[in-house]
């Protein structure tokens, strides 16, 4: 918890609070809510080219929890900022739902979207944060490979709707969010998942890296 609180208060860039607020443009009636999820992706990555430039990785690391500070601090605070993002979206998303029924060029704000951005996270998180710790320098590759992953997962998102029997996915209506929940319980799992499996693979690179 202290290197989480350590992350916040000193290494978090500055617009990471703007960035936390982005969900609000599930509001906007016509616009792609995926790149919600490319927001949440950003921010982290500012956050560490911007630890990078201010030597923050080295400082923590020479603190008494050494590089397993490093590790469980930054991967800690990408998946509860995302967290946060995600949670602080769903009261626009139910709003938005209250008033505009449907979006004309993407998926709707609904049960499937947040399931499907879960696991687009989970695979970003896995890929870019094991792929930085891996040197503890070099982020844009890392960012690229994780960003085409994301990207693959928001595509079959988008394209469900559009298959035959599948327009359901794309409902905001009680009884087909219920039919949707289990893309929700399946992003879920596999956040968590991911969670643990950066943290702990982050951690066997990490220690191999000369700092």
């Amino acid at each position: 918890m202290p290197f989480l609180i350590k992350e916040y208060a000193l290494a978090a860039h500055p617009t990471t609070w703007f960035f936390l607020w982005l969900g609000a443009l599930v509001l906007v009636p016509t616009y792609p809510y995926s790149v919600i999820f490319f927001f949440a992706m950003l921010a982290p990555t500012l956050d560490l080219v911007y630890a990078k430039q201010t030597q923050d990785i080295l400082y923590t690391a020479l603190l008494p929890g050494g590089k397993n500070g490093v590790v469980w601090g930054k991967v800690l605070y990408t998946f509860t900022f995302q967290t946060g993002m995600l949670l602080l979206t769903i009261p626009w998303a139910c709003l938005r739902t209250l008033y505009i029924q449907n979006n004309p060029i993407a998926l709707n704000a609904n049960v499937t979207y947040f399931g499907f951005g879960l696991l687009a996270l989970a695979l970003f998180d896995f890929i870019f944060l094991t792929g930085f710790f891996k040197t503890g320098t070099k982020i844009g590759w890392p960012y690229f490979w994780g960003t085409l992953a994301a990207l693959l997962v928001l595509g079959v998102m988008e394209t469900l709707p559009h298959l035959p029997g599948f327009a359901w996915v794309n409902s905001v209506q009680p009884q087909d969010l219920w039919r949707q929940l289990p893309f929700l319980l399946v992003g879920l799992v596999v956040f968590v998942a991911s969670f643990f499996g950066t943290r702990h693979r982050s951690l066997k690179r990490f220690e191999q890296v000369d700092l």
